[in-house]
């Protein structure tokens, strides 16, 4: 299991929390493994959580739809233990011998209650779990409204408290597996750009990089999220959807794509002129490209966002674009494109070793387009470390 468990633990013991309920896709996700049917396909309406105590963080209890339990299978933990609420039929006739898996899946949909609501699915799980006392934190972000004021009614006994913090605070910090997932990520992403770049021609259009780069990263088993890629000065609102302009001798190729591999997200960016540079981008490229390596260079734990950003936009000035200005340089990535930190002129969170900086220097002209590179550092106490190898330097398309 990749979550940093020592850290919410710790977390749990500063806040006095005896349990954990998660509701979200990532959050989810990030405590099982599992990555939900539900809270996919029904985002404002899905219900799905996991459940944890502070003597079994490794150990969560698993609440879907009947429909949905199946997805025990994907869990990445022993489960202490999984309950379905709704209708859903998985007929069984008795003759044939079952795997284990599904002799366990049997069991749960044949012998288990049935509550009549996800709130009453939850509201057992917690007592199973010994959480029908003590304080429980749970993740508001996805909780559908009334649900607090239910577990409350519910479990008079157990004193119910906003958790979606808990989990912000814990994935700020990423494991050695989190981010050997992030660095895979990254690698699948950046093979699709390169795959993307391999068919830049004249004639071709943005619909089909767009598909070529996002051929490649379900060709990998990843899900695109987002492609945005735009020639020229059409870079200057990128996002937009692709039009099917030809791509012509002279003009820059702007990429800003985010995907999501195994559970983890990339968001990248760069710029790739088709023919020889202007002057202009060269310049104004270079100079998004010294704000990046001057965070690489100074980024280091105990270091506020402001304080990198500052350092940032001055590095950007000073190298070609002194009129440059932005509202943030850059954010926390995992199982979430926007985790902690966020690179702003005012923020005052603060970097710790195993926060991983999605650092970017975007500058946008209308008429001109965009010059960007956008890649994910982790930081060590000994410096910081790239999990992107795809060279972060202008690149010229012959």
């Amino acid at each position: 299991m990749s979550a940093n468990l020592e850290r919410l633990g710790a977390r749990m013991d500063e806040l006095g929390l005896d349990g954990l309920v998660a509701t979200t896709a990532e959050n989810v996700y990030y405590l099982t493994g599992i990555a939900s049917v539900s809270l996919e396909i029904f985002p404002y309406s899905g219900q799905c959580y996991a459940v944890v105590t502070r003597d079994r963080l490794a150990h969560p209890h698993f609440v879907s739809s009947r429909c949905d339990l199946d997805q025990i299978r994907d869990a990445a933990v022993d489960l202490d233990g999984a309950l379905g609420f709704g209708t859903f039929f998985r007929e069984y006739e008795g003759v044939a011998k079952l795997s284990d898996q599904d002799e366990r899946l049997r069991r749960i949909m044949d012998h288990d209650p049935n509550p009549a609501t996800p709130a009453d699915t939850l509201v057992e799980t917690l007592r199973r779990a010994g959480l029908a006392t003590g304080r429980v934190g749970v993740d508001e972000d996805g909780a559908l409204p009334g649900l607090l004021d239910t577990l409350q009614e519910s479990l008079p006994g157990t004193d119910f408290r906003a958790g979606a913090d808990v989990f912000r605070y814990t994935r700020k910090v990423k494991t050695e597996a989190e981010l050997r997932r992030l660095a895979a990520t990254a690698a699948v992403t950046e093979r699709a750009i390169q795959a993307a770049v391999a068919i830049a021609a004249p004639g071709v259009t943005e619909v089909d990089l767009v598909r070529e780069f996002e051929r490649s990263v379900v060709g990998e088993g990843g899900r695109p999220k987002f492609s945005l890629i735009k020639f020229g000065a059409a870079a200057a609102g990128g996002q937009t959807r692709p039009t099917t302009e030809p791509l012509r001798r002279g003009e820059a190729i702007w990429f800003d794509v985010g995907i999501v591999y195994e559970g983890y997200w990339a968001d990248l960016g760069r710029v790739f002129s088709f023919g020889p540079p202007s002057e202009k981008l060269t310049t104004y490229y270079n100079a998004v490209l010294a704000g990046e390596d001057a965070a690489l260079a100074a980024a280091k734990p105990g270091m506020t966002g402001k304080e990198l950003f500052d350092i940032t936009v001055e590095a950007v000035r000073a190298a070609g674009i002194p009129h440059y200005r932005r509202n943030h340089v850059g954010h926390g990535i995992g199982v979430e494109v926007y985790d902690r930190v966020l690179i702003t002129p005012h923020g005052d969170d603060q970097l710790e070793a195993g926060t991983v900086v999605n650092f970017e220097t975007p500058y946008y002209e209308f008429g001109f387009g965009a010059a960007m590179v956008e890649d994910p550092f982790v930081v060590r106490e000994s410096g910081t470390e790239l999990l992107t190898t795809l060279d972060r330097r202008l690149s010229i398309i012959d």
